[in-house]
Formats: structure tokens, sequence, C-alpha cells
């Protein structure tokens, strides 16, 4: 009896394994330029996209290069969106350190201004506000070029 049953769990497993599962109907939609993936229709504009069928016993399906290809752009956009938003947390840094330097700066005295060779107060607050301008200033471009070469990629990606 218990030879039986097992040799009737044995042949179900096999079953399992040997039968194919039904394809899976997944929908992308694309709002607000985002390319967003359901089980159920997200919109108007939605794309159905059939995912093979799987069967186990032959491991992974083969899925189409043009799911695999949106599927590796939205990754990648995803990507480019962080990488976006870490440059643009660098540059309000550098922006609130060169604002508290200049606040800083405008507390100079006369003693202060003197030892800098400064005509006047005004002048050495003018150089020394120059001064934090060059050392930070170039920084700000830099992020402002990467961030505008990621939105390049982002354009292309999309396209």
């Amino acid at each position: 009896m218990h030879l039986q049953r097992l040799s009737l769990t044995f042949v179900y497993v096999i079953t399992l394994l040997i039968a194919p599962a039904s394809a899976t109907e997944v929908y992308r939609c694309t709002v607000d330029g985002v390319a967003i993936f359901s089980q159920l229709p997200c919109g108007e504009n939605a794309q159905e996209i059939t995912i093979p069928e799987t069967n186990v016993a032959q491991g992974i399906p083969k899925q189409s290069k043009a799911v695999d290809g949106e599927v590796d752009s939205y990754i990648t956009m995803q990507k480019i969106d962080r990488d976006i938003a870490l440059l643009q947390r660098e540059i309000k840094q550098l922006q609130d350190t060169l604002a508290a330097q200049k606040t800083k700066i405008s507390y100079m005295t006369q003693d202060t201004a003197n030892r800098m060779g400064a005509s006047s107060i005004a002048d050495a607050i003018a150089q020394r506000t120059a001064q934090a301008e060059r050392r930070i200033k170039p920084q700000v471009e830099q992020y402002q070029q990467q961030i505008e070469a990621l939105n390049a990629m982002k354009t292309q990606l999309s396209q």
C-alpha cells in the first residue's frame, strides 16, 4: 500500500514536470515616459506581451529579444534616474556650502581685511567670495555636464 502511494506520487510529480505551463500575458504601458508592466491592462495604450511557456524540466524559457531589451532599457533608465538624483543632491550640497561660506565671509572685520592687504572690507569680501566660487563652481559645472550626458543616454534609450 505504501509503495503504491509512493508510486502514484512519483507519477504525479513527473507529470507536472513534463507538462508545459500555459503562456502568460503581461501588459506594458507608458505613463509620463516611464514603462509600467502589469498583469492587467494598465491604460488605453496597453501593449500585450506574451511570455512563452515554461517547461520546468527544460529550464528557463527563451524570451524574445524584444522583451529582454525593453526590460533592460527600463532597468537602465531607472539607474540613470537614480544617478541623476544623486548628482542633483551633490549640486545642492555644493550650493548650500557656497551660500554658507558667503554668509561667513560677509562677517569679515576690518582687521581681517587689513591682513589680507585689501583696501576695504568690501574688497576683501569680494576676494574671498571669488575664491570660494572658483573652488565650488567647477565642481557644480562638472556635475551638470554629467547630468546632461545621462539625460542624453535616457533619450537614446527611450527611442
